[in-house]
């Protein structure tokens, strides 16, 4: 009797307790429920991720730069280690002359991808500008240089860079070598043609230096692209990345570069040695502040 007993007892609580469980889907017995949860949240995280991201895109391109900060940081909230808004964020913060935040946003896309030649490429840009004084350290802008390049030797705007630095240290054979090496591989590149003819002026080579120069004012021209032909600075989806982004944050010597397209070309020798005494005189005050 106490053995019928005790075995009904059982089969009673083992109803009960599949009972329970069916009413109850989400317990452990059924972990279905719970992976679905999850996937529906990943789903929105993903979804929201886009939405600002999007939006953050739109006002970059649009110069709303104030309102596309605003929204790619709000796309990193829902996913903090997407290597592009984390990228994007620094530019915007360097337009709008928040140069810590630039460094910050950069460093923390350094940490999600160490290898990211075009963070190294931005953080070297940012050490060697003189938009915030406290920023400039030619040391350490050489150094992400080279991390650029040696990630990304496909790339000349590294190599470009790397000249310029040797053109601030007055090391002339040295950034002669790397802005040879630019023209080697973009022949219209006006910066090294430009830079390369003020090194054969300072060395002694007046007629180099006006070929070169000559050839700087001639690529300055913009080339106007045939019919469904891509032109210099275009790109086409799943395409490499191109450095440095274009932007309205200017480089070191672009104030140089900005007028040889408008320059009169019966009066290119003097010119050219009117720019290039600009130029040297630009180079002697930095090294004077570099030193102090």
């Amino acid at each position: 009797m106490k053995r019928t007993l005790l075995i009904l007892l059982i089969v009673l609580i083992s109803l009960f307790t599949g009972i329970t469980l069916l009413k109850n889907p989400s317990s452990p017995a059924n972990p279905e429920s719970g992976v679905s949860e999850k996937t529906n949240l990943e789903k929105e995280n993903i979804r929201q991720f886009w939405q600002f991201y999007r939006r953050a895109t739109q006002d970059r391109l649009s110069g709303k730069m104030q309102d596309a900060a605003v929204a790619y940081r709000r796309a990193l909230e829902y996913n903090e280690k997407h290597e592009d808004a984390l990228y994007y964020l620094g530019n915007v913060y360097l337009e709008l002359g928040e140069h810590k935040a630039a460094e910050k946003a950069w460093r923390r896309l350094l940490k999600v991808n160490p290898y990211s030649a075009r963070a190294h490429f931005q953080l070297g840009d940012l050490y060697l500008s003189f938009d915030d004084g406290k920023y400039f350290d030619i040391d350490t802008a050489e150094a992400e240089y080279r991390r650029a390049l040696e990630i990304n030797k496909e790339e000349t705007a590294p190599t470009l860079r790397l000249g310029y630095v040797a053109l601030i240290r007055g090391n002339l054979p040295e950034s002669q070598r790397y802005f040879d090496a630019v023209i080697g591989s973009n022949y219209k590149s006006v910066e090294a043609h430009f830079l390369n003819g003020y090194v054969a002026w300072k060395r002694g080579d007046p007629q180099k230096a006006l070929t070169l120069y000559e050839k700087a004012v001639k690529y300055s021209f913009p080339e106007r692209p045939g019919k469904g032909v891509l032109g210099e600075g275009d790109t086409k989806a799943g395409g490499a990345f191109v450095l440095p982004e274009s932007s309205k944050h200017q480089t070191l010597f672009d104030v140089f570069i900005r007028d040889l397209s408008v320059m009169d070309k019966t009066k290119i020798s003097q010119q050219m040695d009117s720019q290039y005494q600009k130029l040297d005189a630009f180079l002697t005050q930095i090294r004077a502040n570099v030193k102090s």
